[in-house]
């Protein structure tokens, strides 16, 4: 595609992207020349060899529709520029030869065009100029052959010369016939445009092309070049060879590039919104194995996306092979590279290099999977499965911890407003709730339900021991119940709770409703008891262990006496090892407001004289009456506030 700095005028808002198919030295260049009047070998080792060996691009109108074609090689060794191109596509120019008929790359290249799910073509018989009509037939009738049983055996076959331009006519109507009954790329979804070629232009910069494939980008716009993750600013667009404002899915694409160099970038990177994909090591997938092949578990293969080639490890999960047939597999990629749920996919041998399958993404963020049942139940469950269901098998798959909503938007690949929607719908089957907070989080409800089962049956568990305590803290009782869960989830069960009245607030935990702290008859004696020995020691109280220790009866019940009348206030710990009575403590404070003024200062020495206390207890009092605002320490005295 050139890069012009031109205005286009071009009202026409409907394309497709033809890609051509076949064996080397069948016509394919020659064909789209004569159809669009452009040459796509745009090599000088292509004009001079006469053989197409990258990727070559022309565009044409028929009628209403504006036409790009993707030009590809045919020789075996360059299946790999061929994959490079016919990812986006909407139809197929099969071409071929009429004296050579059907070869091994017309098959190969049918392959690829039935694993990547493209259902509309045309085929051309070429060079009808060298043959007579009955050979003509009778290519024609092999064609026919090869194709049946294939979404293309209904494909209309047309007879061609490029050298003299007889059916060129009848092959433009063709395609304009098949290609209006094709559906347009939706254009709201999430920027995808796979790079297949970079250049520099004097006065321009970076270039790159590509077939958007899904989204929508224009001039101003910030796009990240994944995996890489280098945000790059949208300098320019061209669609088709001319300038415009935006590009839409289903167009080949030009875009210039700001602050970013031929070297950063290479063929296969994809071009995307920043944050929107996320590039994933670990692919699930079904996988379909040519007959003739098969790929053993763990085999290395080539795996082909987009523009990109990734070298791969191919994790079988039911059998120890799949020959000939479909399979669910984890693909185990070297490198990381970002695809979206439902993409089609082709995978070649490592060596010797040729294609043996394809198959369909089903997962990109999925834990690496141990063979077995299991794995198998969870591709099976998103095999064939729209958005929603995908969301929700996930969410149950995360089970407790649940997913963010940011994490679901990048594994669906898909923007906000379709998330919202789909989690609108998945919310309203009743499966699955969303989290509130700073990353919405959406959990499954059962785990919900489980959660606050759980919750109630530690609190009940706690009272029964601890019958004294006013309630579980709450990092105590998350512990218990939800070690290791996002806390939003946590709060978002003991949210549930408290709205059904289940349990309240205590102290600084939970407790359930019906909790009443209260002390039996037996428990008061005690109680009573311990009381005493404080109020007998006033604000000279020895430390709490020795004087539990002159109490009788069960430590661990007196322990629990002494937490509680803490807690309700009847004592009051000053700091740690030192704990008086309250009573007493009121009597200090009020004794320390007889004896000064408001800001009459006093010394410590004035402190144990008036209380007849030593330091080890005078300087902790003092301490706390400052926190408490009694008094304030002004150098080596004190003032009363």
């Amino acid at each position: 595609m050139a890069y012009v700095d031109t205005v286009s005028s071009d009202t026409i808002d409907r394309y497709r992207i033809v890609g051509t198919a076949g064996h080397i030295d069948h016509g394919k260049s020659a064909l789209v020349r004569a159809l669009t009047g452009v040459d796509p070998d745009r090599l000088p080792e292509e004009k001079e060899r006469g053989i197409t060996i990258d990727l070559g691009f022309a565009d044409a109108r028929l009628g209403d529709l504006h036409i790009g074609f993707v030009d590809v090689p045919g020789h075996e060794r360059f299946v790999k520029n061929m994959l490079a191109g016919v990812g986006g596509i909407d139809a197929v120019l099969m071409v071929v030869a009429a004296d050579e008929s059907i070869m091994p790359q017309t098959r190969e290249h049918l392959a690829i065009i039935r694993l990547l799910g493209i259902k509309a073509g045309v085929v051309a018989l070429s060079k009808c100029d060298l043959v007579d009509d009955e050979m003509a037939e009778l290519v024609g009738l092999e064609v026919e052959d090869l194709l049946a049983g294939t979404d293309l055996e209904s494909a209309p076959i047309v007879r061609t010369s490029a050298a003299s331009g007889a059916g060129i006519d009848a092959l433009r109507d063709e395609l304009q016939r098949v290609l209006s009954s094709t559906a347009t790329r939706p254009t709201e979804g999430v920027l995808r445009l796979p790079i297949d070629r970079i250049f520099t232009m004097k006065g321009f910069g970076t270039v790159v092309t590509g077939t958007l494939i899904a989204g929508s980008v224009a001039i101003g716009d910030q796009v990240e070049a994944l995996p890489s993750g280098r945000t790059i600013t949208v300098r320019g667009v061209q669609v088709h060879g001319l300038a415009q404002d935006r590009a839409v899915a289903g167009q080949r694409t030009a875009l210039n590039l700001q602050g970013v160099q031929v070297e950063e970038l290479a063929r296969g990177m994809v071009l995307a919104r920043p944050g929107a994909l996320q590039p994933s090591h670990m692919i699930d997938a079904r996988l379909r194995v040519l007959d003739g092949f098969e790929v053993k578990h763990l085999q290395r293969l080539r795996f082909h996306h987009g523009a990109a080639e990734v070298l791969c490890r191919a994790a079988v999960l039911e059998t120890d092979r799949i020959r000939g047939a479909e399979g669910y597999v984890q693909l185990r990629l070297e490198s990381p590279y970002p695809v979206a749920p439902g993409d089609r996919f082709i995978v070649r041998r490592y060596s010797p290099v040729v294609t043996i399958g394809g198959g369909v993404v089903l997962d990109t963020m999925a834990p690496k999977r141990r063979r077995g049942r299991a794995a198998i139940e969870a591709m099976r469950q998103l095999d064939g499965a729209n958005d929603e269901t995908r969301l929700t098998v996930w969410v149950d798959q995360a089970g407790e911890s649940g997913l963010e909503r940011g994490t679901l938007r990048r594994r669906l690949a898909c923007t906000d407003d379709t998330l919202g929607a789909v989690i609108t719908a998945a919310v309203a089957g009743n499966r699955i709730m969303e989290i509130a907070g700073h990353e919405p989080r959406l959990v499954p409800r059962v785990a919900i339900e489980r959660l606050c089962a759980r919750t109630l049956e530690s609190l009940r568990r706690y009272h029964q021991r601890y019958p004294l305590r006013p309630g579980l803290p709450k990092q105590d009782l998350r512990s218990a119940v939800a070690a290791g869960m996002p806390e939003p989830v946590f709060d978002a069960g003991l949210a549930y709770l408290l709205e059904q009245g289940a349990i309240r607030v205590a102290s600084d935990g939970f407790a359930l409703h019906a909790h009443e702290v209260s002390v039996d008859d037996t428990d008061r004696a005690l109680l009573d008891n311990l009381l005493s020995r404080f109020t007998a020691q006033g604000v000279a109280a020895a430390s709490p262990s020795e004087v539990l220790a002159t109490v009788p009866g069960d430590p661990e019940v007196v322990r629990e006496l002494f937490h509680h009348l803490v807690r309700d206030g009847h004592l009051v710990r000053i700091r740690e090892g030192l704990v008086v009575d309250a009573a007493a403590l009121q009597e200090l404070i009020a004794d320390i407001q007889a004896r000064r003024q408001a800001g009459e200062r006093f010394s410590v020495g004035d402190f144990k004289a008036w209380t007849g206390l030593t330091r080890k207890h005078s300087i902790p009092l003092l301490e706390y009456l400052d926190s408490a605002r009694v008094t304030r320490r002004v150098g080596d005295e004190r003032e009363r506030i």
